[in-house]
């Protein structure tokens, strides 16, 4: 049985790389072309992310975004996308709500997907709670209906991915994850640290699928033992940060994994926001992924040194959109 799964396993890697490998010629690069979508989540939980997001979509800081639809502010968000539809966002499926004060619930009724709420009829603050509770089916019900809802704000997402990783937390809602994008011709972001242990000889890797390399984000010295978690044993995708958040440190960290990327397909995962008093009530006693900490994102990315980092590093910038029109053309 070791043998067998050993021999699984190393099926779906070839089959990952293969994808990796020639995505690039697809998209009309050299096969060993670096590719990078610098992208930001959480777009929609309030107007200070919005806003910085819009900001750097406009500076060529980031070329891609998610939105996440149950949040309060996602209306600004389908304004602003459609003014400028040429930007790419994708849709950041929702299903925890980790803000001490600032919460949301689904887009579907709370009599349709109890196994996803908290005795408020909220989300719940962890992926554990989603992990254990969570019943598939009111899963793909939950997703379906955030994706509807996008859609009749006039959001035209070309991708799907998930807050918190929460889709990834079992194979059983991992496997609604891919099945929602596809049937909805959206791409489900994916990535090649995690796959294997998301894919099996029950649900092999489609072939529509097209996993990142790695998807590269911070991640706080203080909460290791989340990072091995979400990253399994691999943790070389994270950036580590100390829990004394500097400009200085976050640029080396950046510039030192742009200038270490691998051929094929990469991601930086970014937060963006404004270190303002709106913000600061939102993330209050969460100084991770906190106001500052996306003041920081927002400045190192928006800096004309990393700018021109990426350009001399030869890194091709494409986007979500892009590759969606070649796994679905039509």
């Amino acid at each position: 049985m070791k043998n067998f799964t050993l021999l699984i396993s190393l099926i779906l890697l070839t089959n990952t790389n293969a994808q990796i490998d020639n995505i690039a010629e697809k998209l009309g690069y050299e096969k060993d072309a670096k590719l990078l979508i610098i992208h930001a989540d959480d777009i929609g939980i309030a107007h200070s992310i919005n806003i910085a997001s819009f900001d750097a979509y406009k500076k060529n800081a980031i070329n891609s975004g998610s939105a996440m639809i149950p949040s309060p502010w996602i209306k600004e968000v389908a304004e602003f996308h459609k003014e400028n539809p040429n930007y790419d966002i994708g849709l950041h499926l929702t299903l925890t709500a980790e803000w001490k004060n600032y919460k949301w619930r689904g887009i579907s009724s709370s009599n349709e997907i109890p196994s996803l709420l908290n005795e408020y009829n909220e989300f719940y603050d962890n992926t554990s709670d989603v992990n254990i509770n969570a019943n598939p089916e009111e899963v793909r019900k939950e997703l379906q209906a955030q994706i509807d809802y996008a859609r009749s704000l006039g959001i035209n997402p070309s991708h799907i991915d998930s807050h918190m990783g929460a889709v990834a937390v079992n194979k059983d809602i991992w496997r609604v994850y891919i099945e929602v994008g596809h049937k909805n011709k959206l791409i489900s972001m994916a990535w090649k640290s995690r796959i294997l242990n998301l894919f099996d000889e029950n649900f092999p890797i489609p072939d529509y699928i097209v996993p990142a390399n790695d998807i590269y984000m911070l991640y706080p010295e203080v909460d290791r033992s989340f990072v091995e978690d979400a990253a399994g044993e691999d943790v070389a995708n994270t950036l580590i940060v100390s829990d004394i958040y500097k400009y200085e440190d976050w640029y080396e960290l950046y510039s030192n994994k742009i200038k270490s990327l691998q051929p094929g397909l990469n991601v930086f995962l970014l937060h963006l926001g404004y270190d303002n008093e709106e913000l600061k009530a939102v993330t209050i006693d969460h100084p991770e992924y906190g106001s500052l900490w996306r003041q920081l994102d927002y400045e190192v990315f928006n800096s004309k040194e990393i700018k021109q980092l990426i350009k001399d590093e030869e890194i091709k910038l494409v986007t979500w959109g892009e590759i969606r029109e070649v796994i679905y053309p039509n």
